[in-house]
């Protein structure tokens, strides 16, 4: 078996190997005095030997080997070039795997980029604000622990989180699918909304996300930073990472959650959720804000910030192009009172980003931004999947819920 590297770990332990997921120590014991006869504790010919528990304590305490978790969200691009090496090595073609190998020293490189960039960003002086932000795999609601539930359609609860690589504060804004959307109105919003909460003497933006092109990496938001850009920062930076190597310090938020997430026996009403997320963390603890209304059981405030989603979508839309092409993009900067600049990441070279149609002026974009009309009627709900909507009715068939809990009857079909 051959350990590997991670690639989240290797600034905090960068000779720390991993073996595969289904390696055990008792197996790895076994295969060492398989190999090593003058270990066996079973023969006593043998003066030295070499007990399970003694093998465990040097593996712990002198190797800096793990037994790694089953990997997820592989790279497509690292995968494929592992299979055209697997091939070329069967075939003897040595050029060939020079070839491939020479490739993957490329790709990594430039995934190894994104992350030396966020260690660099971290260190930077108290004028720069340094975020980086996701949504976290949904919640569910209810959860009941009934089987019927194995056999259904969860209401989906969604988690977004915006992560300040500094002062290692995360703000979560936490809300179901019947209250607002997932998607890039959302996820402005979220942005001027935390920006707004930040010091004035913040002068310089970063922002890490990931290459979601339906959420983050669209014209909206890059409309979104050359706002900023001309009213609040001197300057804003978007960095975006190879594909299948976005891995952030907001996910390791995420993890924190996901794990004690799957301890959660019963999860009934929205102040479950909400007691479950304001506990979570001692040192730091997470900054809750809901979504257009309040998230609680009877929907009456409890003093949690409401932010209120803003249709910047339809009031931007007449400003822009038709087509702009974003997929390749790895960086991008925008400056006071300039057009937005897309970055080589290899020559760091400046081209020139052209989104917006002629006649186009700065003043025009912060007055469309400003006068943007709410994205979603403030007195009525959003209507969730039929089947949604019927499945936590019949779970709520099995638990006893409190004559307070009006939450539910905001879900409709």
């Amino acid at each position: 078996m051959e350990p590997r590297e991670s690639h989240y770990s290797r600034e905090s332990n960068p000779n720390k190997l991993f073996l595969p997921s289904g390696t055990t120590k008792k197996q790895l014991h076994q295969n060492f005095i398989h190999e090593n006869q003058q270990f066996n504790p079973h023969v006593h010919e043998y003066e030295e030997n070499l007990s399970y528990f003694s093998f465990l304590k040097i593996f712990n305490d002198e190797f800096n080997i793990s037994v790694g978790y089953p990997r997820s969200d592989l790279c497509h691009i690292c995968e494929l070039l592992n299979k055209r090496e697997c091939i070329a090595r069967r075939s003897a073609s040595e050029d060939e795997v020079r070839q491939i190998q020479e490739e993957q020293i490329a790709h990594w490189t430039m995934a190894d980029r994104f992350y030396a960039t966020m260690r660099e960003a971290k260190n930077l002086d108290d004028s720069h604000l340094v975020i980086c932000c996701d949504y976290e795999k949904n919640f569910s609601l209810p959860i009941t622990g009934v089987n019927k539930q194995y056999f259904s359609s969860d209401m989906n609860v969604y988690n977004f989180g915006i992560h300040d690589l500094r002062s290692q504060q995360t703000t979560l804004y936490f809300y179901p699918e019947n209250f607002a959307h997932k998607g890039s109105n959302e996820i402005n919003s979220f942005l001027m909304d935390f920006v707004s909460s930040v010091e004035n003497t913040m002068r310089h933006l970063i922002l890490f996300m990931d290459n979601s092109c339906g959420q983050n990496k669209n014209r909206y938001m890059f409309a979104i930073c050359q706002f900023l850009a001309s009213t609040r920062f001197e300057t804003v930076k978007i960095i975006f990472p190879q594909p299948g190597h976005s891995f952030m310090p907001i996910d390791r938020e995420f993890a924190i959650l996901e794990k004690k997430r799957k301890k959660m026996d019963r999860v009934i009403k929205p102040s479950d959720w909400v007691t479950f997320l304001r506990n979570a963390k001692e040192r730091n603890p997470f900054v809750l804000k809901y979504v257009q209304f309040p998230f609680t059981d009877d929907l009456q405030t409890d003093g949690t910030p409401i932010v209120t989603v803003k249709d910047f979508k339809a009031s931007m839309d007449p400003l822009f192009l038709s087509r702009i092409p974003v997929a390749a993009i790895r960086e991008i900067r925008f400056r006071n009172q300039t057009d937005p600049v897309v970055i080589c990441p290899e020559t760091n070279f400046e081209t020139p980003l052209r989104m917006y149609k002629r006649g186009f002026t700065q003043r025009n974009l912060q007055t469309r931004i400003r006068d943007a009309k709410d994205a979603y009627n403030r007195e009525t709900f959003l209507a969730i999947r039929e089947n949604s909507a019927n499945s936590v009715h019949t779970l709520l068939e099995y638990v006893d819920l409190p004559a307070n809990v009006t939450f539910y009857n905001s879900i409709q079909a």
